[in-house]
């Protein structure tokens, strides 16, 4: 099941909403006292080929968003603490400008949602005087339920999860100001918007219903958010650059922010919202349903904008696309790489020549605008990550095959752009194959042979949000546990084979150490130096090289011992749709209702369960009846 998205006439914000937001709160003089710290979450197990360097070396886009639009909104107590920098960060024990913490911001992908619990945990420690909790990203999107209860006992979680973009924060926010009396925290504030029902007018909402029982929690949900249309509506980014918290072994905050010249030496690497939405609508991905279906990209001279001011205040010269394919619309394309080409920096030199564009596309996209590629590499365009997957077609087809693939290639290479290889190893392919090109290890030496700089390959697994993960859980493929231990989430990277209906899962996951070990090898090094003169990407595949070696050298250690944990065993499956640990509800007619995970209805909510894709053209998700008026108050029931 996807995500539920609005009808199409009611999917983006009107023009000027955020930015008008943005106005009233930078107005108001009751707020602005607020100590805010926007926690972006870490999990260290994550660590692995090919991310051993950029894991590290690039502030996150989502937790440097949120800092500017507070920022721009008047808020100025304000500090962005990496995980990846700062691990040992206690929110229980943090001061800043000389007060505890009023809000925590927590951002976290599934895979870094153990880290962001202990954060969660660590901010109860402090009692009646903690923090308001909000937790957002991909997990708050995806399982907005998980982070309300994450235990050891009742009533330890988030206040609330946000399942929207940054116009949700700021309107939950306004809306929390709105509801305070007198001078009551904003945490009581919170809590009085949801008794109200004030809450239930803002959509991208999920927070435990108050008259619930602790001991069988039920969530409300508000509905699908709308999406802002014009990117360019949010700030340039800048304060989340100047908020960032230090690198540093301790618990508590620094007195002061990283200072400005020294960002480029830890974040070197920027990462930059430009388009957002895909054409493809591939089983495995959630990215298309996120995005409601849509396409949106900001202007040519507002990103040309971002990079010089970013690059001349920062230092920083390398630039990461957030891009979902970023060649899905030809004129986009074409109007921001020319105004790249054009771009100048304060002293009237080429911006191109000082910096370096990276971006996501398909093999499909690029390949159909490949007399663009000339004009790419004349803006700065320096490598392109391609979701290849599977290069005869068989896992997916988008469009790519074996012979286009080398053509692409050969062509990026002749104007220096370098090709970067993403594939996915399935219960399907096999190692090897004869007379073709469908086995691991041919698809991976193949690439190597027709100029690939990087090769990472992640095993199959159904993702929450995707159409795969019913029918995995239905037919057991799915693991719960594994030689009695719970899987981390952290080992859902696709890195660790943790679903799969292959009798030898532990070969599985040896295969993809055996296909780094392919692409990544000192035979490949001995090669780049032979052909030195006749690939003008040798530097770059060299020094790729290098750090795969230490990355499969890090890396593979900690495969190979999960390899043997499934050996060993024994396998524990998940068997089916069973009901939500904790149930949510449509706050209108309260009724349960499914959300990127289709469930078996709860038995202290009983109903008939709706079809797995009843909400998908409804503003708020649409459920089955039930008994849980019982837990709305009046007010709540009214608010539509």
């Amino acid at each position: 099941m996807e995500l539920p998205r609005r009808s199409p006439e009611d999917r983006f914000l009107p023009d000027r909403t955020l930015s008008r937001t943005i106005e009233r709160l930078a107005a108001r003089t009751d707020a602005h006292d607020l100590r805010i710290v926007i926690a972006n979450a870490f999990d260290f197990r994550t660590r692995m080929l090919p991310y051993y360097y950029a894991d590290k070396r690039m502030a996150p886009c989502s937790a440097r968003t949120l800092a500017d639009v507070l920022w721009a909104a008047g808020f100025r107590h304000l500090r962005v603490v990496l995980q990846q920098w700062t691990p040992n960060f206690r929110p229980s024990r943090a001061v800043l400008d000389g007060r505890p913490v009023d809000m925590l911001l927590i951002s976290s992908m599934q895979v870094h949602a153990d880290a962001a619990y202990e954060l969660i945990r660590d901010a109860h420690a402090a009692g009646e005087a903690r923090p308001l909790i909000l937790m957002g990203g991909p997990k708050a999107i995806y399982e907005p339920t998980d982070c309300l209860d994450v235990g050891p006992r009742p009533g330890v979680g988030a206040d609330c999860a946000v399942t929207g973009e940054a116009f949700v924060l700021l309107d939950l926010l306004e809306t929390i100001l709105d509801a305070r009396r007198g001078g009551e925290s904003r945490r009581a504030a919170f809590h009085r918007a949801r008794r109200s029902g004030d809450l239930n007018r803002v959509p991208g909402l999920v927070y435990l219903h108050p008259d619930a029982d602790p001991g069988r929690p039920v969530a409300v949900n508000t509905g699908v958010q709308r999406l802002l249309r014009d990117l360019d509506e949010l700030p340039i980014p800048d304060a989340g650059y100047r908020l960032l918290e230090p690198p540093h072994r301790g618990r508590e905050l620094r007195p002061r922010p990283l200072a400005a010249e020294k960002v480029g030496r830890h974040s070197r690497i920027s990462s930059l919202l430009v388009t957002q939405g895909c054409k493809f609508n591939c089983s495995f991905c959630p990215i298309p349903a996120v995005n409601q279906r849509t396409h949106r990209h900001k202007s040519p001279e507002r990103l040309a904008a971002e990079i010089r001011h970013i690059h001349e205040n920062f230092g920083i010269r390398h630039f990461f696309g957030t891009d979902d394919n970023f060649f899905n619309h030809r004129a986009t394309v074409q109007r921001i790489m020319t105004e790249l080409a054009a771009a100048r920096t304060g002293d009237g030199r080429p911006l191109s020549r000082h910096i370096a564009f990276y971006t996501e596309a398909t093999e499909f996209d690029v390949y159909r605008n490949r007399d663009l590629l000339p004009l790419c590499r004349r803006a700065g365009m320096k490598a392109i990550w391609f979701g290849i997957e599977d290069m005869t077609a068989r896992l997916v087809n988008k469009g790519q095959s074996v012979d286009k693939t080398a053509e692409l290639f050969a062509i990026l290479r002749k104007v220096k752009i370098a090709p970067m290889t993403m594939m996915i190893h399935s219960d399907a392919q096999p190692l090897r194959s004869r007379g073709d090109m469908a086995g691991l290890l041919n698809q991976a030496r193949y690439l190597f042979d027709i100029g690939a700089v990087t090769y990472q390959c992640t095993y199959l697994g159904p993702a929450v949000g995707t159409r795969d993960y019913e029918p995995a859980a239905r037919s057991g493929a799915i693991y719960g546990r594994v030689g009695g231990r719970a899987i981390p989430q952290a080992f859902t990277d696709g890195n660790h084979v943790v679903a799969s209906r292959h009798p030898r899962p532990w070969a599985r996951q040896v295969n993809l150490v055996r296909a780094y070990a392919a692409f990544y090898n000192p035979l490949n090094i001995l090669r780049i130096l032979r052909d030195w003169k006749r690939d003008p990407l040798s530097l770059k595949r060299l020094l790729f090289q290098a750090v795969g070696h230490v990355g499969l050298v890090m890396t593979a250690p900690k495969l190979l011992w999960w390899a043997w944990r499934l050996w060993r065993g024994p396998i524990e499956r998940i068997r089916g749709l069973g009901p939500a640990r904790i149930p949510m509800i449509d706050p209108r007619p309260g009724d349960e209702i499914h959300w990127a995970v289709q469930y078996a209805p709860s038995p202290d909510l009983p109903g008939p369960a709706p079809p797995p894709c009843a909400a998908q053209d409804s503003s708020p998700p649409v459920g089955l009846p039930l008994l849980a008026r019982a837990f709305l108050p009046e007010s709540a029931a009214a608010v539509r």
